[in-house]
């Protein structure tokens, strides 16, 4: 099976507890899994200032999601994104420009 990597920066509610915040992602981790995806990384920045107000708020969490999968995977995690009040703002990136073999990133995983 070929997949692509993808990061998916998100901006969560500042006000949200530590607790709150590794609920949100171990939400998104069992849904890469649950769509037979690979989560390499969660890269959290923590509480930083917006460019602008959004919601009215002025700061935002920031953490970035590193995973494999496919196009299917991006769109289930995009929609979840979508219906949570937690998340403010999020973009994906795809990094990979070709599909990679899934076994060849399990490997480098272990």
């Amino acid at each position: 099976m070929k997949v692509r990597e993808y990061e998916t920066v998100i901006v969560a509610d500042p006000e949200l507890s530590e607790e709150q915040i590794e609920e949100l992602f171990t939400k998104f981790g069992n849904i890469i899994a649950r769509h037979e995806g690979i989560l390499k990384e969660v890269e959290k920045w923590g509480v930083r200032d917006l460019a602008f107000k959004v919601n009215h708020k002025r700061k935002g969490y920031y953490a970035i999601l590193h995973y494999y999968g496919g196009s299917e995977l991006v769109n289930e995690i995009e929609r979840n994104i979508k219906i949570d009040d937690r998340i403010i703002r999020f973009l994906t990136i795809k990094v990979s420009k070709k599909d990679i073999d899934r076994s060849q990133v399990e490997t480098q995983a272990a």
